[in-house]
């Protein structure tokens, strides 16, 4: 006997502490990720949800009033206590966190004040009923609007629409256990079990109540009775079902106490069946007896597999909140009027350092990852939409549009990474490998006329050599054709690294608990979270680190320009060949250098400095001075730009990465703490900032509260686990 107390006590105790730990935490933790079970009861309307629920209850109520129904879902809580008669009824006061004790009529009117307070509309707010009572049977479920089969107008089909939402999000938990409540008949007109086979097609969580059995009894027989009990093939043989009947009566006074009707109804049931020689193996699937030591049972089971992986997630959320509670707590103190300048500094700085580290190939950071075509369509798209580039500017002009641009790149040069997701550093360097091939499609565009030549070479008043002329046409148009292309290059660059603003973010937020923690300082990540909390901050650091592009790529346009005016302006005298001697057949390594040999191979290297240049010279004396021989002369001086600009174009191609990572990356990497820790407010982010203030506040509240619920919960489930042995 003293066995059967402790259980009793147990399974009471273990009842109470889900339902505190649900009534906590209800709405402010997803649902889907906290593993707390609960029953569910689903029908249509008029099939005895309501009654059924009663039948648990042990005592008869109507909580709805009006002609609308049920609008939102009751959270009811039965709890046996054997000797208390009448029943406790108890509200729970959200705001109070406590059951309130109230009369069953005024319980009664507080729930169908609840439900017609949703008017034409649902809620997904439960409101939360405890009944205690020696006829409760002790369990907890959550009885939901019924399904409607009938809508007389507009407004009715709409509400209709909107429980079938509801009752369908709560179906697809996977955490609900659903009470399926049919009319006893046969199988093919269940429509509510149709639907819950919908989310749950192996019946894992669904138990079959067919209610109203007493309206069948003349049609079973002790040839069908056994059938009819197996559902007639149509249901399987492992669906948990019940076949129950339970009170009802004519007129308003019932003639005897509900619980007393309730176990001779039961009884009645498990006597008709057996009468009509039902098989012994589905006696326990007769009667509400039966179904209610069934449920008292599943409860038990479900909560006590259910109580580990609780403990569990508690105790993550409560480690979640504390550490987001301390940012609150940080961030606050960051913001205070004396600190503001210095944290967003401090944070800029921060970031700044984690923005080289990204450069120089970290990896944990997934964010803004593309593949070249990505990369390429998203540059369009900012350049249509910031005008910075013009639509000719965008594209060589071999190609008719960017499709046939990217099917180059990919089947012609084959360049590397082109499907490859990158960011960082890794993206910068496939970028150049385009920005390389983009620049060699610099053209002239324009073909050398007579009149050309003939204005350039003047008048005669003055002494013009073929070299200034060759000098002054280049001029003309070549300076204009190649800046195009490095001004593409510069808006790459620019939208490149405006583009790793979220992804430097995201490394320092990746960080805490990577194998890379301790390769990097602790103040990464925390200065992080004060960043992608406080948008202030955030724009602050961002409008900081473009404003430092938009000067870098300034000063990379103007270094670009210098390097080419002065390349065009005498392009015979520094356009030289290199000196790397090529290696041939007859290259001996294994020769050890002399001294005579070394001077020889200095010779032949300066030499080799001004192969392109002697030859170009010696192209530039075979022009005709005759005027006879002007279209010789225009086609040789035509021939000599083309081959000129050729060599240039080649030489700013090679150089390109050269240059973009001396005049724009390196400075970038080098100079962006300084920007940093120089950085202004202006009198609007103050004011931001001190608005972000009164929000905190606010949220330090929440976090704080939810805390509180979260060390409650603890503490409770520990407790029961101390006491009672643990959940199994």
């Amino acid at each position: 006997m003293a066995g059967e107390d402790a259980a009793e006590s147990r399974r009471k105790h273990l009842l109470n502490l889900i339902c505190e730990v649900k009534a906590r935490l209800d709405g402010k933790v997803d649902s889907l990720s906290f593993p707390i079970p609960q029953f569910i009861v689903i029908g249509k309307q008029s099939v005895g949800k309501s009654r059924l629920i009663e039948a648990l209850a042990g005592e008869t109520f109507n909580f709805v009033s009006g002609t609308l129904g049920s609008r939102r879902p009751t959270v009811l809580e039965f709890r046996n206590v054997p000797g208390l008669s009448p029943s406790r009824w108890s509200v729970f006061d959200e705001n109070l966190k406590r059951w309130s004790s109230y009369p069953v009529q005024e319980v009664m009117q507080i729930v169908g004040s609840a439900h017609e307070a949703c008017g034409q509309n649902v809620s997904e707010l439960p409101i939360r009923v405890k009944v205690e009572g020696e006829d409760c049977t002790d369990l907890g479920l959550v009885d939901l609007p019924g399904f409607r089969t009938y809508a007389k107008d507009d407004a009715m089909q709409a509400l209709a629409k909107k429980i079938d939402t509801l009752v369908f999000k709560f179906m697809n938990d996977e955490n609900n256990i659903m009470l399926c409540v049919e009319e006893a008949g046969d199988a093919a007109n269940l429509a509510t079990l149709g639907k819950a086979k919908q989310v749950d097609p192996t019946y894992k969580r669904t138990i079959l109540v067919r209610n109203k059995l007493d309206k069948y009894y003349n049609d079973l027989t002790p040839e069908n009775v056994n059938k009819w009990l197996e559902g007639y093939g149509d249901l399987p043989q492992h669906l948990a079902r019940f076949a129950v009947s339970l009170p009802h009566w004519t007129g308003d006074a019932m003639p005897k106490p509900f619980g007393e009707m309730r176990k001779e109804c039961s009884e009645r049931d498990i006597e008709t069946l057996a009468s009509k020689k039902a098989s012994s193996r589905y006696k326990m699937t007769i009667g509400f007896q039966n179904f209610r030591n069934f449920m008292e049972i599943k409860i038990q089971q479900l909560f006590a597999d259910a109580l580990a992986p609780m403990l569990t997630r508690l105790k993550n959320m409560q480690e979640e909140h504390e550490k987001k509670l301390q940012v609150i707590r940080q961030e606050m103190e960051t913001i205070n009027e004396d600190n503001i300048l210095h944290a967003t500094r401090s944070a800029g700085i921060t970031f700044a350092q984690s923005f080289v580290f990204l450069m120089e190939g970290a990896l944990s950071s997934e964010h803004n990852r593309c593949t070249l075509e990505e990369e390429l369509r998203a540059f369009h798209k900012y350049c249509a939409k910031s005008e910075s580039l013009k639509e000719d500017e965008l594209m060589p002009t071999s190609f008719e549009d960017l499709d046939s641009y990217i099917a180059y790149l990919r089947d012609t040069v084959k360049l590397p990474a082109m499907d490859v997701q990158l960011n960082g550093g890794a993206q910068f360097r496939r970028l150049m490998y385009e920005v390389e091939v983009f620049t060699r499609f610099a053209g002239l565009g324009k073909k050398l006329e007579p009149v050309d030549v003939i204005q350039a070479r003047g008048s005669g008043l003055r002494e013009c050599t073929w070299q200034d002329v060759i000098t002054q046409l280049m001029m003309q148009t070549a300076p204009t054709r190649m800046r195009t292309k490095t001004k593409y290059v510069g808006e790459r660059l620019k939208f490149f690294f405006a583009e790793q603003k979220e992804a430097t973010v995201e490394f320092m937020l990746g960080l805490q608990g990577s194998p890379e923690e301790h390769m990097y300082s602790r103040r990464i990540p925390k200065e992080a979270q004060v960043i992608e909390r406080n948008d202030t901050m955030k724009r602050c650091i961002f409008q900081a680190f473009d404003d430092a592009c938009d000067r870098h790529k300034s000063r990379f346009m103007q270094m670009w320009c210098d390097f080419m005016d002065s390349m065009f302006q005498s392009p015979l005298m520094l356009l030289k060949s290199g000196s790397m001697p090529s290696i041939g057949d007859d290259f001996d390594e294994e020769k050890a250098p002399t001294f005579e040999t070394t001077k020889a191979r200095i010779e032949k290297e300066r030499r080799g400095r001004g192969t392109l240049q002697s030859a170009l010279r010696e192209k530039v004396k075979q022009i005709p001075d005759d005027d006879v021989k002007a279209n010789d002369s225009v086609k040789m001086v035509e021939r000599i730009i083309e081959q000129t600009f050729a060599v240039i174009r080649s030489v700013v191609a090679d150089h390109m990465q050269l240059y973009s990572e001396s005049f724009f990356l390196l400075p970038m990497l080098r100079r962006l703490e300084g920007v940093m820790a120089q950085m202004e407010l202006q009198e609007d982010d103050k004011i931001s900032y001190r608005a972000r203030k009164s929000v905190l506040e606010d949220e330090r509240k929440i976090s704080q509260g939810m805390l509180t619920d979260l060390n409650y919960c603890v503490e409770a489930v520990q407790r029961f686990k101390v006491t009672y042995g643990g959940g199994q």
